[in-house]
């Protein structure tokens, strides 16, 4: 509405009178609307203020402290989805997998093309094992032309294929993951997984190689190829890849695994 029309009366019939307390009802409606409007204004940049502060929190280890605000943040702002998606990851993060899969599909609801919350409901099914559940969410995601990093949810995708036992269409996504991200090192090792239990070993070890080549500090594909230099008998070349996985990760998921296996070939 323009403004400046609420100061012009009415030039028709009546009285003065009733022009007067129109132009009064007409000035308490709008200052009315107007004050909707800050109140509005006002609660959206709480929201944002306490999202904002969560995600800190949630950057910080401190989840369940961060989860409190993201709630407010959702309360004051019950239709933004992205704050309902945020919710959803805490949620996921924390195994509160009902709450998790109840807030994505309120960020959903709201914003049904919404790439990204397509592709982390996705992974809520992965860490579940409901494979067959992830596969559609991250097709939806990457199929989305709006979604920047399309390249994630084709890993993610490949992941279920592979848990799924259908190999042969998780090379594909690997593949399609790393034609938009020749440079996606976690990509290069699952793809490297994949083509090891398809028996595929010269593959396997060139895609361990890439991995390595672009994250020499990533743990993961150093343990991937010592295990499969042991397969091909290399005992040397796996007892340097174990060496370097324990160097890179002393306490990491693979360290005391490469540990046992270095014990058992010297």
């Amino acid at each position: 509405m323009d403004r400046n029309s609420l100061y012009e009366p009415d030039r028709g019939s009546g009285s003065l009178a009733f022009i007067r307390w129109g132009m009064l009802a007409v000035l308490s409606l709008s200052f009315l609307c107007f004050g909707c409007a800050a109140n509005k204004e006002l609660t959206t940049k709480k929201a944002r203020a306490e999202a904002a502060l969560g995600i800190t929190l949630i950057q910080e280890d401190q989840p369940r402290a961060g989860l409190k605000h993201l709630l407010e943040a959702a309360r004051l702002a019950p239709d933004n989805a992205r704050i309902q998606a945020e919710v959803a990851l805490v949620y996921r993060d924390l195994k509160q997998y009902p709450l998790s899969l109840r807030y994505f599909k309120k960020a959903l609801d709201l914003e049904p093309d919404f790439p990204e919350a397509w592709n982390n409901l996705g992974t809520l099914y992965l860490v579940q094992r409901k494979w067959h559940k992830a596969i559609p969410c991250f097709k939806r995601a990457a199929e989305t032309l709006t979604y920047k990093t399309p390249h994630f949810a084709y890993n993610n995708l490949g992941r279920a294929y592979f848990h799924a036992g259908e190999y042969q269409k998780a090379i594909e996504s690997y593949r399609e993951a790393l034609d938009l991200a020749p440079d996606y090192s976690l990509c290069w090792d699952n793809l490297g997984v994949t083509y090891e239990a398809t028996g595929r070993w010269r593959d396997a070890e060139n895609a361990f190689e890439k991995a390595i080549h672009y994250a020499p500090g990533f743990p993961a594909p150093h343990f991937h190829l010592a295990k499969l230099h042991l397969k091909r008998k290399k005992v040397k070349k796996a007892q340097k890849e174990l060496e370097e996985t324990i160097r890179l990760a002393p306490e990491g998921p693979f360290a005391e695994e490469a540990k046992t296996i270095l014990d058992r070939i010297h």
